[in-house]
């Protein structure tokens, strides 16, 4: 068992944890973790938002089952695997525009720290409603703008986390500028065997679980990614209806008692 020693609420479906388990402490930026709550419970990949001597802390927002789960009733977990995935390429690059979403914002400031320390300047442009990590980020981005719609910033390099819809339209608005991305993508077992995070690169099948999950996005199929990505949509919705019906079945309970 691998205890989370915090469990910081953000909001009705997001949480921050940290969690002990000392294999993860020497993870690269960039790189992540696959957990499971329980025996049989689902696994989940999840970007590190920063290590500790014995662990790891990261941001869990509550998109489907597994992840609700978590967000709820896990203490501890059963299974904690990683560092997973290739680190993010770290070196000085300039000027850095990263945009973000969602929970993405967690792996950007990973790796906008790492970056800082190389001595490039950070930009972010977060487009969701939700602003998860919001101090954390001003104090790591030289400049922050949360906004609507996508700016245009004067960069070197532009990163984006945490929507594979984001990245496809920063490849059209940035055609000649180098932009790496991390895909979202469905996982099993993250170390290659089960082909489900397959991603189609410069036309051949790269594994996100272990060539990624950062790839230069315009080498990356964004329109074979968007079509997979839906692929399970329907059978997400049914599990995470049902287990919220477990919910209020507990809750309903606990107000007789």
């Amino acid at each position: 068992m691998y205890p989370i020693l915090e469990k910081r609420v953000l909001s009705e479906e997001a949480c921050l944890l940290k969690v002990e388990a000392p294999h993860v402490s020497k993870a690269q930026p960039g790189q992540f973790v696959m957990v499971q709550h329980e025996e049989l419970s689902e696994l989940v990949p999840l970007s590190i938002l920063s290590t500790f001597e014995k662990g790891f802390t990261c941001l869990v927002k509550a998109v489907g089952r597994a992840t609700l789960e978590i967000f709820h009733e896990a203490r501890t977990f059963h299974y904690v695997a990683g560092p997973l995935g290739k680190p993010f390429p770290v070196r000085h690059y300039g000027n850095v525009a990263f945009y973000t979403y969602s929970w993405g914002v967690a792996p950007a400031i990973n790796v906008a720290e790492a970056l800082k320390a190389q001595g490039n300047k950070l930009y972010l442009v977060h487009l969701s409603e939700d602003f998860y990590l919001e101090d954390m980020a001003y104090r790591v981005f030289d400049s922050v703008s949360h906004s609507k719609e996508i700016q245009i910033v004067d960069a070197d390099l532009v990163i984006s986390v945490g929507s594979n819809q984001l990245s496809k339209e920063l490849v059209a608005l940035y055609p000649q500028k180098d932009i790496i991305s991390m895909v979202n993508v469905h996982m099993l077992d993250a170390v290659g065997l089960c082909l489900v995070c397959r991603v189609l690169v410069d036309g051949k099948q790269r594994l996100a679980c272990s060539d990624g999950p950062w790839f230069y996005a315009h080498s990356v199929n964004w329109e074979n990614l968007l079509i997979r990505e839906g692929a399970y949509a329907e059978q997400e919705r049914i599990a995470l209806e049902e287990y919220r019906k477990i919910l209020r079945r507990k809750s309903l309970r606990e107000e007789v008692l």
